[in-house]
């Protein structure tokens, strides 16, 4: 006789139990409104910097906070790509997008100065232009007398030169190298010089100034003479002295097509993110650092309270072509040597 019996019933599963579904999603983390709110007011910063730098505001408010953050630019330029790539890794999109796009407007206006630009036709005399502040007296004169002889240089402007610092510098051979000079030797940091291997008269290209800017009519052979100014612009370092520096900018000697060619060259505390050293540019000069390139190479530094700055430059009118550009280290001066080689008309 078979007996029947019941099957056992089939174990039941309840799907919806999350440690039995393995295909179910994860849920989704929730953004902390932390980092978002600080993400957002670093946009926001980096947004009102960048309108600043645009409309060049340092062009019409009297502060040295404004004067000195617009200095800064490269650096903001940088911190605004990390920011773009740190919000796009935490997933805040939009946020990447908009800080990316004020890079874009930013880095945009650093592009000329990393870009060598086609120079004029220009085949008169070539001239080697040296600028080196100083620091009132405590630069290494040996440095300075190797760089004018290794580099042949034809004219040496000094910002803050001393009586000291002149003796020091004879002492290293300067007058062998550079015979003919211009000196207006001070103590500290207000006095100025040029020193030149061919004859050097003395001339009024400016008026009365914070700080000594001398200025000479280099006389080359033939038809060939220029006029040449050791820039030294008090810096914008008080709210009082804005003023001043941007006064003094655009009071230093303008280009003058019929008459000699100029050359400026010295510390003229500004970068090319100032819109007054733009408009003494713009008013017929040509500055040898963006005209090959070299746009962003640091000539001062002053770590901890100052990152490498381009605020010493050599300007010459843009009739001119530059053949070459360089800075070099000066032990003993916060500021680099400059060297340009000029193409006369």
């Amino acid at each position: 006789m078979v007996r029947w019996t019941a099957a056992p019933e089939e174990p039941t599963y309840d799907l919806a139990d999350p440690e039995d579904d393995f295909s179910a999603d994860e849920p989704r983390r929730k953004r902390n409104g932390g980092v978002t709110a600080l993400l957002v007011l670093l946009t926001l910063g980096f947004l009102g910097y960048g309108t600043a730098r645009v409309i060049s505001l340092d062009d019409f408010v009297d502060l040295a906070f404004v004067a000195g953050a617009m200095a800064i630019t490269p650096y903001v330029v940088v911190g605004c790509l990390a920011l773009a790539i740190i919000s796009f890794l935490l997933r805040r999109r939009m946020l990447a997008l908009l800080v990316f796009l004020i890079t874009l407007s930013l880095g945009a206006l650093l592009g000329p100065r990393v870009m060598s630009e086609e120079q004029p036709e220009a085949t008169g005399t070539h001239l080697r232009v040296m600028a080196a502040n100083l620091r009132a007296g405590k630069a290494d004169a040996r440095t300075i007398v190797n760089l004018v002889r290794q580099q042949q240089v034809d004219v040496l402007a000094m910002p803050e030169l001393t009586p000291t610092m002149v003796s020091a510098l004879d002492r290293a051979g300067l007058a062998e190298l550079l015979p003919y000079r211009e000196f207006d030797d001070r103590p500290g940091g207000d006095g100025s010089g040029v020193a030149a291997n061919v004859p050097v008269r003395k001339v009024i290209l400016t008026s009365d100034t914070s700080l000594g800017q001398t200025s000479v009519i280099v006389d080359l052979p033939g038809r060939d003479d220029v006029d040449l100014t050791a820039v030294h612009v008090l810096p914008p370092l008080y709210d009082e002295d804005v003023r001043v520096w941007r006064t003094e900018l655009a009071d230093l000697p303008k280009v003058t097509p019929n008459e000699r060619v100029r050359i400026l060259a010295g510390d003229f505390n500004a970068t090319y993110d100032h819109a007054a050293f733009r408009e003494l540019v713009d008013r017929g000069y040509a500055d040898a650092a963006e005209e090959t390139g070299a746009g962003l190479d640091a000539t001062w530094s002053s770590l901890p309270t100052g990152p490498p700055l381009t605020i010493d430059h050599i300007v010459a009118d843009n009739r001119c072509a530059i053949s070459s550009y360089s800075v070099h280290a000066v032990p003993g001066s916060d500021h680099n040597a400059i060297i340009a080689e000029v193409i006369l008309p």
